[in-house]
C-alpha cells in the first residue's frame, strides 16, 4: 500500500467548535500532503509527538477566540520553534458560500506582495510554476481602521479554499 507523505499537520486549540474544525478540514483540502488531527482534550505535547511520529515538517495550530479561528501558528518541527504566527480577523469558509470542497494536489503562489506570507506558503507546499490545481492570492485591505492581509484560493476566478484575513503577530515562542 503506497502511502503519501504528511507534510504539514494541522490541529486546533482544546474543545475547538464546529466552525474552527470546518476551516481545519478546508485547510487540508487547499495545503497539499496536510492532515487535519482532532485535538479533543489531547496535550499539546501528545500532538507535536504525533506530528513527529508522521514525520511532518510542519504543525499549524488554530486557536479558537469567541468561537471562531483567532490565531494561525506555523511550528517548524526540526527546531521545535514558532515560525510564524497571525491573528486572524476573520474567515469565509467554503460552506458558507455554498461551494464544494476540491482536493488540491498543486497549489501555486499568484499575486502576493507581502513576502513573510509568500516565505509561509511555500514552507507549506506552494509553488511558483503554471498550471496549478489552485492559485494562492491575496492583497491588503482595510478592515476595522487596520491593514488586513486578504488570502484567497482560486483558479479561474473560482474559490476553491477558505478566504482568510489575518495579519502578522510577532512574537518568538517554541514548543519544547
Amino acid at each position: 500500500m503506497l502511502i503519501h507523505r504528511i507534510e504539514i499537520v494541522f490541529t486546533s486549540s482544546r474543545d475547538a467548535p464546529l466552525r474552527v474544525r470546518t476551516f481545519l478540514n478546508e485547510l487540508t483540502y487547499v495545503f497539499p500532503n496536510s492532515i487535519k488531527i482532532n485535538r479533543g482534550r489531547q496535550s499539546l505535547k501528545d500532538i507535536i509527538a504525533k506530528s513527529i511520529y508522521l514525520n511532518s515538517k510542519y504543525l499549524v495550530i488554530i486557536d479558537v477566540i469567541k468561537g471562531n479561528p483567532g490565531r494561525f501558528r506555523v511550528y517548524d518541527l526540526t527546531s521545535k520553534m514558532l515560525k510564524y504566527n497571525f491573528i486572524i480577523y476573520g474567515v469565509t469558509l467554503l460552506t458558507e458560500l455554498k461551494l464544494h470542497r476540491t482536493l488540491i494536489k498543486r497549489g501555486c503562489i499568484g499575486k502576493i506582495e507581502d513576502q513573510k506570507i509568500k516565505n509561509m506558503l511555500i514552507d507549506l507546499g506552494y509553488i511558483y510554476i503554471e498550471n496549478c490545481d489552485v492559485y494562492a492570492n491575496g492583497d491588503y485591505i482595510i478592515k476595522d481602521n487596520n491593514y488586513v492581509f486578504e488570502l484567497k484560493f482560486t483558479k479561474d476566478d473560482k474559490i476553491l479554499g477558505p478566504i482568510i484575513r489575518f495579519q502578522l503577530y510577532d512574537r518568538n515562542k517554541n514548543i519544547n
